[in-house]
């Protein structure tokens, strides 16, 4: 008996890194799922404790194209002078630098807003643990109840640096001969760019750093609405309440553990034998994710989001649909089962009604941030179970332990990395 819980990972906990140059924020992404589906329900009464532990670690994203690519790839963005000056926090600064770059002795030869210190660079690791419990019991025959609440831990390696172009090193070396003192500064002032512009704009800084926190949790209802000896089907319902950490709009990197809003669920599973250890399963769901509002920052530009000005907004996440089909096999025997699955996800763009800080323009920039996604994937999935050895009295306790690996096969502005997750699975 697999889990009632087979929706994709993002949408349970987190997904990726999504870079806006310079910024960087975790947002929530499609998820390959980490389990296959089935039509089953628990006998009446029965409970059903499971303990599951989920990891991955995020490291490509499929872009637009489709197209995997590098998640820090969108931290090295070259920086102009004009960039450099606007990041200082105060005027004495800012005229600091304009003062190395209008000395004649300094031999830059473009020191207007369209010349270019360097570039900025940075690196971006990150790896999830999710401790997943989730107690389930059948109610009925047929209806079968469960409540789910993901504990979670990141670790986020983050640095950030800055390629000096000859230019850059000229104004150092201008800054170092015009006043010996702030030569240290001066260096700063390049090496630490992404920051500096991150704490000009109200942000925290980009540092590495330990998630700890529950996630979203879950109620979620199985109903078992016919059943032969050949075939069931299935309807499941399921809530998702906003239990987890919400994005944080002054957070460079930020790892919200949940999304902030209410959603509701509906599926349908469909399960046949075709013959008796072999058996096929379709299924298909639609997740309305409900509109709340969430403060953000309203970007300068499309493209980007860097910004000293915060909203709050009334916010509409893009509805989720999934799809997809799998086998199973099982030797009884052994009491061992294999399975292999693919399904299809698909998730609208975030929508922003306007606000009153900027015009019809920005909000559409905003949206442009969190697109259309789309997901192919597979999952391979193997099980060891006593229950059959219970039922013989040949073992003195049911349980199963199980274990699934998820590949995404292709996408759309989604992370490219694979899931594991164990499984131990307890009746009484």
């Amino acid at each position: 008996m697999k889990s009632l819980f087979s929706r994709p990972l993002g949408q349970v906990v987190l997904a990726a890194l999504i870079l806006s140059a310079p910024q960087m924020s975790f947002a929530f992404d499609l998820k390959a799922p980490f389990e296959l589906e089935n039509a089953l329900t628990l006998p009446g009464g029965v409970r059903n404790p499971r303990f599951r532990m989920i990891t991955f670690g995020v490291e490509d994203k499929f872009n637009d194209l489709g197209v995997p690519m590098p998640l820090a790839q969108r931290l090295n963005k070259q920086v102009t002078w004009g960039d450099l000056i606007n990041a200082q926090k105060t005027d004495a600064d800012k005229a600091s630098i304009q003062g190395v770059l209008a000395d004649p002795g300094s031999d830059i030869s473009d020191s207007s807003s369209n010349g270019s210190p360097g570039s900025t660079t940075g690196e971006v690791n990150t790896f999830a643990q999710i401790m997943l419990p989730i107690f389930a019991m059948g109610i009925t025959e047929n209806f079968t109840a469960a409540v789910a609440v993901p504990i979670v831990k990141v670790d986020i390696s983050a640095a950030t640096g800055f390629a000096k172009t000859e230019d850059g090193q000229k104004f150092i070396d201008a800054a170092c001969a015009t006043n010996p003192e702030k030569c240290n500064d001066a260096a700063d002032k390049l090496n630490n760019a992404i920051n500096q512009k991150l704490a000009t704009n109200g942000y925290e800084p980009i540092q590495s750093e330990t998630i700890n926190s529950v996630g979203d949790a879950r109620l979620v209802g199985k109903y078992r609405a016919y059943k032969d000896s050949l075939q069931s089907l299935a309807v499941r319902g399921e809530l998702t309440l906003p239990t987890g950490i919400a994005p944080n709009a002054d957070k460079a990197v930020d790892v919200p553990t949940g999304d902030g809003q209410w959603d509701v669920g509906f599926g349908l599973i469909y399960d046949r034998s075709l013959t008796q250890d072999l058996h096929v399963n379709l299924f298909g769901s639609y997740v309305a994710q409900l509109p709340d509002q969430l403060q953000k920052r309203l970007p300068v530009g499309l493209g980007d989001t860097i910004s000293g000005t915060k909203e709050l907004l009334n916010r509409d996440l893009g509805d989720i649909v999934s799809t997809g089909t799998s086998f199973g096999y099982v030797f009884p025997s052994l009491g061992l089962n294999l399975g292999a699955g693919y399904s299809f996800q698909f998730v609208n763009a975030t929508r922003y009604q306007d606000g009153e800080l900027a015009s019809s323009e920005t909000y559409r920039w905003l949206e442009a941030e969190a697109p259309i996604q789309a997901l192919h994937s597979a999952t391979l999935a193997a099980g060891f179970s006593t229950i059959e050895w219970f039922k013989q009295k040949r073992f003195v306790l049911p349980f199963q332990a199980n274990i699934a690996w998820s590949l995404p096969l292709a996408g759309r502005n989604v992370t490219d990395n694979s899931t594991l997750a164990g499984e131990l699975v307890l009746f009484f």
